[in-house]
């Protein structure tokens, strides 16, 4: 190509770059109007031609029809038959729909999770929010209860969930329930062995574990050795045994194989049934039953010669439980001394000895009440005893004086500390039942008696006393759930009586013969009558007194057997202020992440006197839950929902794991005598983050 060529075609190409408009095209995407053609504007990142742009504009009402503002400019709506005066894409005719404030870009009317109100409801985010409660997308929240569409299951049918002394009402909530202890064992004192034997309450009846109960064993006979016999049970299912001849004091967990190392050996070893016989071999090179001091499961053993110098003769246990701060319950235990007339407070969970003070009556049998109330059977004088063990807190507060009733309705003494109350008969059997009433059997010169004692009745009507008339005592007396008392009598039978019309009673046919001692009720409201012939009586009791069935002989494996206290712990569940709890394992990051345990979101309804509260552990697997440590996290009143889980842990020093168990417990007091009002806990959520790791 010639030089001039070359001079023309560059002359040519720089008048078509001259003529031509080189920017963005319409609709193409910008960062300020310089991007776009030649007039154009850059509105909300995209051109938009000359003719689509009117003037400037504060809002959409300064431009002309057909035109909207954005970004302070007004811009033609391209959608037919839209009328979108703040240009958010919604208004009447818009395919996104009407606007409920055509005035505000952020009202649109449709509700969206960015912590402002968008649908003109006067709340921000309502129906929109995640399951954490915020706009967390990456929170989440696991929870039951009717409303998260996952029941309670207090049975443990559908899950493996635990709980004890709850159930469901009507409506699917969450409510005390007494009846549902999880009393699926019962205590029996082998006297003469120097043991106790636990057997299930669910029939074949088997043998679950055996324990010496002290050093001294197998003397062979009352008296001798160990000679256990009275029996309490707590609220968790452990019991103690008091040793009569031995004047000593021992607590076995119900826990069997998962029982604490308490000799700290390394190893959990405790009596069970190796060969499924349904019998404990006392054979003890078989393994089934240990040697005194090899068995786990015997938490403690105490003698108790400086709690009570000089006794022989322990006749009366009862466990007590009391709520203490953050969902805490403190353990104790009262021991009655029958021939130094004394009665001692211990630390339930050490056997310590927390006081020491005179009773108002020889101490044979003990029974608590909702209120805190001792009562006592005062074996050896025509009377019961009561000490408020509320009130009586230490030797000073206790007192060595009791108030002595003129009369048997003992109406002056109310207000004592410690009173003697008369007796029509000579006790023997004690018990409460929930409506907060006493009953002792007993015996006087005409055969068998028994009596019922109300403290809230009127003066002039607190003692009902009935003449049963059989020969020899009724010994043990328990109170079932359904308003019925069960005793042993002693050589005719068990009796049941009606609670409310005491006079109105039967024998139970089948039942007849000697030898009938120790009385207790089971979770299923099944009666059992220990008898000294080395079996037991089963009653499965229907509505009315007539309607019974009898198994006998049951449990088969007992030895000398001399107790008739209460040995399911269903006696002080019923009278004392009931408590229970439900407890779910939550599973979180299971794939990974960054865990973070947030809060515990509830429903509930909690009525004065009442409350809930929640405690939590945490492990890295589900078995290690076992051995982690309870943090409390909060308690209804006085607080709230929700509650912060996450800052429980961290107040604890303890780092949250993937493993959570939460227990949810409730507790009432009883608004008077005869009635309890539970909480309602509606449904429970646990919420937790995996925020992702980022390398």
């Amino acid at each position: 190509m010639n030089r001039r060529a070359s001079t023309f075609l560059s002359t040519f190409t720089l008048l078509l770059l001259a003529a031509c408009d080189c920017g963005s095209e319409s609709g193409a995407p910008c960062e300020t109007s310089a991007d776009c053609d030649s007039g154009g504007s850059c509105i909300d990142g995209t051109c938009t031609p000359p003719d689509d742009v009117g003037g400037p504009c504060n809002t959409s009402a300064d431009c002309d029809d057909g035109f909207t503002c954005i970004d302070d400019t007004c811009v033609r709506r391209t959608e037919p038959g839209c009328t979108d005066v703040d240009g958010d894409g919604y208004g009447e005719g818009c395919a996104a729909g009407p606007d409920c404030d055509d005035t505000n870009r952020v009202q649109t009317g449709t509700e969206i999770c960015d912590g402002m109100d968008n649908d003109c409801d006067g709340v921000m985010d309502n129906g929109v929010l995640g399951p954490c409660g915020d706009c967390n997308p990456l929170c989440t929240a696991e929870g039951f209860g009717p409303p998260m569409g996952m029941p309670w299951d207090p049975e443990g049918t559908m899950s493996d969930d635990e709980s004890d002394g709850v159930g469901v009402d009507d409506d699917g909530a969450l409510v005390l329930d007494s009846r549902r202890v999880n009393t699926d064992f019962i205590w029996v004192a082998n006297t003469t062995e120097g043991s106790v034997s636990r057997f299930s309450t669910t029939a074949p009846y088997a043998e679950t574990g055996r324990y010496f109960v002290g050093p001294a064993t197998n003397a062979g006979a009352y008296f001798a050795g160990n000679d256990p016999s009275r029996t309490s049970v707590n609220s968790s299912g452990d019991a103690f045994i008091g040793n009569r001849n031995g004047n000593e004091l021992t607590r076995i967990s119900v826990l069997g194989t998962e029982c604490p190392d308490s000799n700290t050996d390394g190893s959990i070893t405790t009596s069970q049934d190796l060969n499924g016989d349904g019998i404990i071999s006392t054979n003890l090179a078989d393994g089934e039953m240990l040697p005194w001091g090899e068995d786990d499961c015997v938490l403690w053993h105490k003698t108790l010669d400086d709690a009570l110098p000089g006794e022989n003769l322990i006749r009366a246990v009862a466990a007590q439980d009391v709520d203490g701060l953050d969902g805490e319950i403190l353990e104790y235990v009262w021991v009655g001394g029958h021939r130094t007339r004394t009665v001692a407070k211990l630390d339930g969970r050490t056997g310590d000895v927390l006081l020491t003070t005179p009773s108002p009556v020889p101490t044979y049998g003990f029974a608590l009440d909702g209120a805190g109330q001792l009562w006592i059977s005062g074996l050896g004088e025509q009377a019961i005893g009561r000490v408020d063990t509320i009130r009586c807190r230490d030797a000073a507060s206790c007192g060595t004086d009791w108030c002595i009733a003129p009369n048997a309705e003992a109406a002056d003494c109310d207000g004592a500390v410690k009173a003697v109350i008369p007796t029509a008969h000579l006790p023997y059997g004690i018990t409460v039942d929930f409506n907060q009433r006493v009953w002792i059997g007993g015996h006087d010169g005409s055969g068998s008696r028994y009596a019922r004692y109300d403290p809230a009745a009127a003066a002039g009507s607190r003692w009902i006393n009935v003449l049963q008339g059989t020969p020899g005592r009724l010994h043990g007396i328990a109170a079932d759930a359904n308003g019925f008392i069960w005793g042993a009598l002693q050589q005719s039978g068990i009796i049941r009586i009606d609670a409310d019309d005491p006079n109105s009673r039967i024998v139970v046919p089948g039942t007849e013969g000697p030898a009938n001692k120790g009385m207790a009720i089971d979770a299923q409201g099944k009666v059992w009558c220990i008898t000294q012939n080395n079996y037991a009586t089963v009653i499965t009791p229907g509505p009315t007194l007539d309607a019974n069935t009898v198994e006998t002989p049951v449990a088969t494996s007992m030895v000398g057997n001399y107790t008739y206290s209460d040995m399911t712990g269903l006696q002080l569940r019923l009278a004392t202020n009931p408590r229970g709890f439900y407890r779910h394992v939550f599973e979180a990051c299971a794939d990974g992440g960054e865990l973070s345990w947030g809060d515990v979101v509830f429903d509930a309804d909690i009525p004065d006197g009442t409350s809930v509260s929640f405690r939590v552990k945490t492990a890295e697997t589900r078995d290690g839950l076992a051995a982690a440590e309870w943090i409390a996290v909060g308690a209804a009143p006085p607080g709230t929902s929700p509650m912060s889980i996450a800052d429980a842990l961290m107040a604890a020093g303890v780092t949250p794991l993937r493993f959570l168990m939460l227990e949810v417990a409730l507790r009432a007091e009883r608004s008077s005598t005869t009635t309890v009002i539970t909480p309602r806990v509606s449904s429970v959520n646990v919420t937790h983050t995996c925020d992702p790791i980022v390398d």
